[in-house]
């Protein structure tokens, strides 16, 4: 997901933090989080820097993050998971709930059948950021210096890219549309053959997520926002000038995107608008499916909503 140098974090200033678990109605709009009915927990889970969230269903998620930490939920508990990887993982996707893979710092990429995590190694040293993919014999994995490679259901092997920036983040709707962002604020399309730059010049890109191929956001550096609505690029006032993360909807109208310091803008389907802050952390990343939503970011916070 996101490089260290790029988020803040407030270990030395914060001694206690809290988790609010929100119940919110069924619309999944976080502008009313203010009004929630809210209750305190303490931490089921290490107060780690966490870095990527992803979920099979409400009762299946994956997050994972600093210390090569993996916490999983069930539908009633979270708890931490044994793996092998030894360092920062920064992304997490799955096909189903027994196919999913976690990738990290120093090229790490670890692979969960439904009973155990396991190496998947792809002997490289490259940090990587993101994963995704299709289905499980068509996977990229995408990190430092334009690194992406591909996973056809055996091995991985390295794919060539136009850039040689940091890719943060990939997504995409089909095996022949798929989508990434870099460093340099350049956007790559993979149209099943090869990458190209279809856009550049912004600035630094932390994420991409979209609706479909015609309703696409690019998030990043300063509040960055970039729509695309499968003609052009084209940048939106988002709200705030704060580093965004993290970007996830329900529907074209109802997208959410997080960032710094606690960071929430939320779109409705015309303008952003900021709303309440949950908590003064970082917000990393955000993933969600039906009425259920989790935020994840510094000092072990993990938001279910």
């Amino acid at each position: 997901m996101l490089l260290a140098t790029h988020i803040f974090n407030n270990r030395d200033r914060i001694t206690i933090m809290i988790i609010m678990m929100l119940l919110i109605p069924a619309c999944t709009d976080l502008s009313g989080t203010e009004d929630a009915d809210t209750r305190v927990i303490d931490y089921q889970w290490p107060r780690e820097y966490y870095q990527a969230v992803w979920g099979s269903s409400p009762d299946d998620i994956f997050v994972v993050g600093s210390n090569a930490t993996i916490v999983h939920y069930n539908g009633e508990e979270w708890r931490v998971m044994e793996n092998p990887a030894t360092l920062r993982l920064n992304g997490v996707w799955g096909s189903s709930a027994d196919n999913v893979f976690a990738v990290g710092e120093g090229g790490q990429i670890i692979h969960y059948d439904g009973s155990q995590w396991t190496e998947s190694p792809a002997h490289i040293t490259s940090r990587l950021q993101d994963i995704w993919g299709t289905a499980p014999n068509h996977i990229f994995a995408v990190g430092a210096a334009g690194t992406v490679l591909f996973f056809n259901g055996d091995f991985w092997t390295r794919v060539d890219t136009p850039i040689s920036d940091e890719i943060y983040s990939i997504w995409g709707t089909s095996a022949e549309n798929i989508y990434a962002v870099s460093s340099g604020g350049s956007v790559l399309k993979y149209n099943g053959n090869e990458w190209k730059v279809i856009t550049s010049g912004w600035p630094t890109f932390f994420k991409i997520w979209g609706t479909s191929d015609q309703n696409i956001f690019a998030v990043g550096s300063g509040g960055t926002v970039v729509h695309y609505d499968g003609i052009e690029w084209q940048k939106m006032l988002s709200s705030t000038d704060k580093g965004l993360y993290g970007v996830w909807g329900n529907s074209p109208d109802n997208i959410t995107a997080v960032g710094i310091e606690g960071t929430i803008v939320q779109y409705n389907g015309k303008d952003w608008r900021k709303q309440v802050s949950i908590t003064p952390e970082n917000y990393t990343d955000i993933w969600g499916m039906r009425e259920t939503v989790i935020l994840v970011g510094g000092f072990g916070t993990i938001i279910k909503q």
